[in-house]
């Protein structure tokens, strides 16, 4: 969101706000005359600002002359297998993939412990980013056995997720495992990829999947832009 004229300013601050605060879907934000109020700016300047946000999404106009929060955090629960795309659209965004690498190669000693694998046994990785409305959120790397590799088809995953291309290969159902989730500071490649600054705090959602049998169907390490999200 650009941020030169005096609407454009107040926005930004209104969003920010709204990622501190312990806001709620439907929240009613105060009226425009208190709002001019309390960042002594013109009535012209808040409706500006407040026509900029539902722009956005980030708030409506119910029903009267009232102003709502929305709240469009996605929800991501250990406790079912969601995919992304199916999460974002229950947010009301706009998702997309944008495949970066799928590659073969030998196993680290983390990676071989999540898959239960030898080590340097070879496994499949595939790096994307994830976008809402075109803007990259996730930055993602998956890492599955490289047994699956022959049997997946992976030029699917521009219309699917990877979960449902492994369903499809495996034939079975898949659930979570164990799941991470911790602070980390943006590496070069997480930060060119994100258009964020290098160091600059993300999330980081790191999880095993398993078939019905327990074997490990795949392990994911996510960084994510935590404004959009709520783990």
């Amino acid at each position: 969101m650009a941020a030169g004229h005096a609407y454009e300013r107040l926005a930004a601050e209104l969003s920010r706000e709204f990622v501190r605060g312990l806001w709620q879907n439907g929240d009613p934000l105060p009226s425009e005359h208190a709002l001019a109020g309390a960042y002594r700016v013109s009535r012209r300047t808040v409706r500006q600002a407040l026509d900029l946000l539902q722009r956005d999404g980030v708030i409506s106009k119910a029903q009267g002359r009232y102003t709502i929060y929305r709240d469009r955090a996605i929800s991501w629960s250990p406790e079912k297998l969601l995919d992304f795309a199916t999460v974002a659209r229950a947010a009301g965004y706009r998702p997309s993939t944008r495949l970066v690498s799928a590659i073969g190669r030998a196993s680290t000693l983390s990676e071989a412990h999540a898959l239960t694998l030898e080590l340097d046994e070879q496994v499949l990785e595939i790096r994307r980013i994830r976008l809402l409305e075109g803007h990259p959120v996730v930055y993602q790397t998956s890492l599955l056995p490289g047994t699956l590799a022959k049997i997946l088809k992976l030029d699917r995953l521009h219309e699917t997720s990877l979960y449902m291309v492994l369903r499809s290969a495996l034939r079975e159902d898949l659930f979570v495992a164990r799941e991470r989730i911790s602070l980390i500071a943006a590496s070069p490649s997480e930060a060119a990829a994100l258009f964020t600054p290098e160091g600059a705090p993300l999330l980081r959602l790191e999880r095993l999947v398993v078939d019905s049998s327990g074997k490990p169907g795949g392990y994911s390490d996510a960084a994510l832009q935590a404004s959009f999200f709520r783990l």
